[in-house]
């Protein structure tokens, strides 16, 4: 794992989203017995964004810079806006992937876990700041690490492809709809990431998606 200039090599980045994944397998299910599904799905967002960091300020990379951390009411209105896309987009993959393979037991499951913590206003709480780290520290992971170093040695294409990638693998679901549609949410974020080399854009877009997809679980459920 060598780097230069502040540049973190591709190989580096994936053995350090390799870490992360191993990680959570181990550390997950421990969690689940010591602090239940509340502050489960809390750790494991931070536990998405533990390893990268503390990689970074290792190597002693300037964070911000690298992933494109502009703090800009355009930019958050960006994100708020581009959230709201995806949730238009989200709804035509799910519904297409649906009709292939059938209702995924895995989102299935998800959703109900949601539902059931979010019946409390405490595991509401810990549901809203779960799904709004999602957004923050699977797109730092992704996008501002994992895309960037892939990018920093072949195109962009290939980055974004790669990249979301990973993160579909990152959501395991064996009838492969949760897995193709963070591959194609992948897409959208790692091109939107991109375009504007803007963490914040695509961190909020990715938060805004999973706070009005739960506000719709909560009102349709």
């Amino acid at each position: 794992m060598e780097e230069s200039g502040g540049v973190i090599s591709p190989f580096a980045a994936i053995l350090a989203v390799l870490a992360t994944f191993v990680l959570l397998m181990f550390l997950g299910a421990a969690l689940l017995v010591l602090v239940g599904d509340s502050l489960t799905l809390i750790l494991g967002e931070l536990l998405v964004i533990a390893i990268p960091l503390s990689y970074m300020l290792y190597k002693k990379v300037n964070v911000k810079d690298y992933i494109g951390l502009k703090i800009k009411l355009k930019t958050i209105l960006l994100g708020i806006a581009f959230g709201i896309f995806l949730l238009f987009f989200n709804l035509v993959v799910s519904n297409i992937l649906v009709s292939i393979f059938g209702i995924s037991e895995a989102v299935k499951d998800s959703n109900q876990l949601l539902s059931d913590l979010s019946r409390t206003s405490e595991g509401l709480i810990s549901v809203i700041i779960a799904l709004a780290l999602a957004g923050l520290c699977e797109e730092f992971t992704f996008r501002g690490f994992l895309q960037t170093a892939i990018n920093s040695k072949y195109p962009s294409g290939v980055a974004i492809v790669a990249s979301s990638i990973v993160f579909g693998l990152f959501h395991p679901d064996p009838q492969l709809v949760y897995i193709i549609a963070g591959f194609l949410m992948g897409l959208v974020l790692g091109y939107i990431y991109h375009h504007w080399h803007s963490y914040l854009i695509s961190a909020i877009a990715h938060s805004t998606l999973n706070l009005i997809v739960l506000a719709l679980l909560l009102l349709l459920g």
